[in-house]
């Protein structure tokens, strides 16, 4: 008989099936909520290997990343993304890209990091400094700190932008609560997770914590300005290559995240850091952008609870 706690993976199981039953056959299962930072940055990486996988949506603005099943079975630490390929979970936006890289390149699924070595090691570098910016905090700060903030885009927008400020400044007791209530495995991670929350609420709230923070990420763009201006062959290269790469990756989801939270007036305005801003409006033209990011469909579905 199948127990219930493990029905949302015979359900995923079952999508599989279907899936390869119409032809579309796929061994990868992304464990997901498509306006998750680290996993949209997943997504943009499958679809640009063109790669075929079902999306499991775990709601997380319900808290769902926390029901029994998925911290026993898919991930402790209750956080989205995790790539289950067969019998192999893997966790972590990098290391699932890492992994897709190493498993799945070749014709049929291009290679996003380059082999000539020094294309490689400017790659891996501008690939760690932009990783280096946690972009949950950079999405949050920008809730308190509106100073920097001109046009949010949905769903960060309005009334959704005092939600989700209640929501995380429940985050850690939240954390404790449910932690009092998994086994010794589950609870002792979750109630590390409470204390790293801790560190996160402080340089979110604080207003000279967030500064730093957002200079981090001036310095970094300027670094992108620099690189996109005088470090390309060709004007038509991406950040570091003619093709895209895991660089590219990284940078495309850090400046849709910060646009669509409203601090892309701020960071790369068109007199500010023209090579950035041109190269985000170049790059949300490509398809696989097209098919990670949510569009508007997407948006009234959430908004209205059809998902």
């Amino acid at each position: 008989m199948l127990r219930a706690c493990h029905l949302p993976t015979f359900l995923t199981f079952f999508t599989a099936l279907l899936i390869m039953a119409n032809g579309n056959s796929t061994n990868l299962i992304l464990y997901l909520h498509n306006y998750s930072f680290y996993a949209q940055k997943v997504m943009l990486a499958l679809n640009e290997k063109k790669l075929p996988f079902v999306s499991h949506v775990i709601d997380i603005t319900k808290g769902k990343q926390y029901d029994p099943w998925y911290l026993e079975n898919i991930n402790p630490r209750g956080e989205v993304p995790v790539l289950n390929d067969t019998t192999k979970l893997i966790p972590d936006s990098a290391r699932i890209i890492d992994y897709l890289e190493d498993n799945f390149s070749n014709e049929q699924h291009p290679r996003l990091t380059p082999l000539e070595p020094i294309q490689r090691q400017k790659t891996e570098r501008f690939r760690e400094m932009i990783d280096k910016i946690p972009g949950n905090t950079v999405t949050m700060g920008a809730l308190y700190h509106t100073q920097y903030v001109a046009n949010p885009k949905l769903p960060f927008i309005g009334p959704v932008r005092s939600m989700m400020k209640s929501s995380f400044e429940k985050t850690g007791d939240n954390l404790r609560e449910i932690a009092a209530t998994r086994p010794d495995s589950v609870k002792e991670v979750l109630l590390k997770k409470a204390e790293e929350f801790n560190k996160t609420y402080a340089t979110v709230t604080n207003k000279e914590k967030f500064d730093e923070l957002m200079g981090q990420v001036g310095n970094t763009l300027d670094a992108v300005e620099e690189q996109l201006k005088n470090g390309r062959q060709q004007p038509t290269d991406w950040l570091i290559h003619k093709d895209f790469t895991t660089a590219d990756v990284s940078l495309t989801t850090l400046l849709y995240r910060l646009d669509i939270v409203g601090l892309s007036d701020h960071l790369f305005p068109k007199d500010g850091r023209p090579q950035v801003h041109d190269y985000f409006e170049r790059v949300q033209m490509r398809p696989a952008f097209k098919e990670s990011f949510p569009g508007l469909f997407y948006h009234f579905k959430a908004f209205f609870g059809f998902q």
